[in-house]
C-alpha cells in the first residue's frame, strides 16, 4: 500500500474528545499501511481505552499519567513528559511527529512536526468569558505560541477555529485544514422517539448547560443529557432542574440514546468542531446548535441555530422543530446527509496526503 512503512509518533489526551479523535485517525491511517506510536498522557487510560488502543493493529501504545499543560500546577509533569516523548522518538525514529497537545516540541527533532489545533484555555476564555485568560495563564500562553511557531504546519479542524488561533497566538507556521470525522457504524434503523438529547460535562461552564435546564420545563418533550455531573476540580456534583441525566456512557450506551433521539441540542458556547455533534448527525438526529461561527462553517443549511446566551432564542428554535413533524424529518435528512462529508475515510486520506507532502519537503526517504 502507499505509504507503506511509515511511522507516526502521535501524542493524544485521555480526558477529553481528542481521545476519541486519536483513535478515529489511527484506525483511518490503517488501511495506507501507516504505523503509529501513540503515546497518551493526562491520566491512566481506562482499561476501556487501553484495550481500544491495543486491539488496533498498526499502533504502538504508550501510557503515562503525565499532566497537561492546562492542568493545574503542571510543569514539572510537562517537563517529566517531554523527556518520556523525546525518548519514544529517538527509539522509533519516526517519519512525522503529530502532537495533540502543546509543550512538547524539541529542538534536537529531524523529523516534520504537525500540531493540531484542537483548542486552547486563550480561545476558551474568550469565547466563554468574553476577555482573556488571567495573567496566571501568561506561562501556558506562551508555551502554546512557542509550540505552534516551532511545527512545520498547523492542523485545525476548522478554519474558523484556525483563524482565532493565528489571531490570539500570532504564530507564522503553515496551516492546513482537516475536518474531524467519525466512522459509521452499520445498523438498524430505530423508530424516532419523542426526546431531546445533549451531551456534555455539567460542571464545564463552557457546554452552557443550565441554559438547557432553563427552558426544558417549557419544552413539550422530556431532556436527557448525558455526561460528568461530578467537576473534578472540586469534587462537587452539579444539579439542575428539568433534565434527565444518564451520566457518563459508554460509546455503545451513546450510539444506542442517538439512535432513538429525535433531536439532538447544543447549547455550547464554545465548541472547535464537536464530534458528538457529528455522531448525532450520523445517526439521524435533527441539530438544533449555538450559532458560533464554526458550527455555522460546518452545518449551515443542516442545522436550526440560537444565540447562546438567549433562552427564548433557544427555546424558539427548538419548539419549531417539535411543532413540525415535516420539518423535524427534512433537518435530520440534511443533517445526515451532510455528516456524510466527514468521515473517518476523509480524514485520515487528508492526513496521509500531509504527512508524506511535508515529509517529501524535508527529504525524509519512505517507502512506497
Amino acid at each position: 500500500m502507499e505509504g507503506k512503512g511509515m511511522k507516526i509518533l502521535m501524542t493524544t489526551d485521555t480526558v477529553g474528545g481528542v481521545w476519541v479523535y486519536s483513535l478515529e485517525l489511527c484506525k483511518a491511517l490503517e488501511k495506507f499501511g501507516i504505523e503509529v506510536h501513540l503515546a497518551a498522557m493526562g491520566s491512566w487510560p481506562s482499561p476501556a481505552q487501553q484495550v481500544a488502543a491495543e486491539k488496533m493493529p498498526n499502533v504502538v501504545f504508550y501510557k503515562s499519567d503525565y499532566r497537561l499543560e492546562w492542568m493545574e500546577d503542571p510543569w514539572e509533569d510537562v517537563e517529566q513528559s517531554r523527556k518520556w516523548l523525546n525518548s519514544i522518538y529517538h527509539t522509533v525514529q519516526p517519519d512525522i511527529v503529530h502532537l495533540n497537545n502543546y509543550a512538547h516540541v524539541d529542538s534536537t527533532w529531524t523529523s516534520p512536526v504537525v500540531t493540531v489545533f484542537h483548542s486552547c484555555v486563550q480561545t476558551w476564555w474568550q469565547a466563554v468569558k468574553g476577555k482573556a485568560a488571567p495573567k496566571d495563564w501568561d506561562r501556558y500562553t506562551q508555551k502554546v505560541k512557542e509550540s505552534l511557531e516551532a511545527s512545520d504546519v498547523v492542523v485545525g479542524p476548522t478554519n474558523s477555529i484556525l483563524e482565532k488561533a493565528k489571531e490570539v497566538h500570532g504564530f507564522s507556521s503553515e496551516t492546513r485544514v482537516i475536518h474531524n470525522g467519525r466512522r459509521k457504524y452499520a445498523s438498524e434503523e430505530k423508530p424516532r422517539e419523542k426526546f431531546i438529547l445533549c451531551m456534555g460535562r455539567m460542571w464545564d461552564e463552557a457546554k452552557n448547560l443550565p441554559l438547557l435546564s432553563k427552558i426544558a420545563g417549557k419544552l413539550p418533550w422530556p431532556v436527557y443529557v448525558a455526561g460528568e455531573r461530578v467537576n473534578p476540580n472540586t469534587g462537587k456534583e452539579c444539579t439542575a432542574e428539568n433534565v434527565n441525566f444518564l451520566g457518563k456512557l459508554s460509546p455503545e450506551e451513546v450510539q444506542q440514546w442517538m439512535q432513538r433521539a429525535s433531536v439532538f441540542v447544543s447549547p455550547t458556547r464554545y465548541e472547535p468542531f464537536g464530534l458528538a455533534i457529528l455522531e448525532a448527525a450520523n445517526n439521524g438526529c435533527a441539530l438544533v446548535l449555538s450559532e458560533l461561527d464554526t458550527l455555522k462553517e460546518l452545518w449551515q443549511e443542516a442545522a436550526l441555530f440560537f444565540d447562546p446566551e438567549d433562552e427564548a432564542d433557544a427555546e424558539k428554535m427548538a419548539l419549531l422543530l417539535l411543532d413540525n413533524p415535516l420539518f423535524l424529518k427534512e433537518l435530520s435528512v440534511r443533517a445526515k446527509e451532510r455528516a456524510a462529508n466527514f468521515s473517518a475515510e476523509k480524514m485520515g486520506a487528508a492526513y496521509h496526503q500531509l504527512y508524506r507532502e511535508i515529509a517529501k519537503k524535508e527529504h525524509k526517504v519512505v517507502s512506497a
